[in-house]
């Protein structure tokens, strides 16, 4: 996977329009969804992974769950992606071993370097201006993590295509929310940014 899409059902006026876009770009060329809603109930999120699990499978794609160990066993998703304030990775691979592909999110040197001892991915953020996610890192540490670490890096927030090859040559990939999912034609965009980072279909 190349590109990592992270969901917000905010940017949507329903559920099935979210879930309706979402599929959308799965559909184009997404390889990995995760599911993020921090403000829903526990059965709330439940039963939305579960629809989730729905879409990506039926179009060959890895589902994520952030932070819910529970809900991704739950509904057998792929991985768990998990904050940098919450469940330990060390912890999840002690227990699960393989059984999760674990993603982690780090902002900083001393995170990166401590996740990337347990992950199969982090994520770097934020790269760029991002509203309310304070001050961007840059490039050049975003470049510093990326020679630092031993698993995939990912780069977060701002990721546009208009800057994602600035990005390209320090990240094994890209995460992004609003790059995608606030977009007018998602397909199409989507299908930009696997063009750019040599995805294949």
């Amino acid at each position: 996977m190349k590109v990592y899409l992270i969901g917000d059902r905010k940017l949507f006026p329903d559920e099935k329009a979210f879930l309706e876009a979402v599929e959308t770009a799965l559909k184009a060329g997404v390889k990995a969804f995760q599911l993020r809603e921090k403000d829903l109930t526990v059965r709330e999120l439940y039963f939305l992974a579960k629809k989730l699990r729905e879409i990506t499978k039926r179009n060959d794609a890895l589902l994520f769950i952030n932070d819910r160990v529970d809900i991704a066993l739950a509904v057998d998703a792929d991985g768990v992606h998990l904050p940098s304030s919450g469940f330990p990775a060390h912890v999840v691979r002690k227990v699960w071993k393989d059984r999760f592909i674990i993603g982690v999110s780090t902002h900083s040197l001393d995170e990166a370097r401590e996740a990337s001892e347990w992950a199969d991915f982090i994520t770097f953020s934020p790269v760029f201006h991002t509203p309310s996610k304070g001050k961007p890192q840059g490039i050049e540490k975003l470049k510093e993590v990326k020679e630092s670490v031993k698993c995939k890096v990912f780069a977060l927030g701002g990721i546009k295509l208009e800057n994602v090859n600035e990005v390209l040559p320090y990240c094994d990939g890209v995460a992004m929310v609003s790059g995608i999912l606030a977009q007018r034609d998602i397909e199409g965009v989507v299908k930009k940014f696997n063009e750019i980072l040599g995805e294949k279909p």
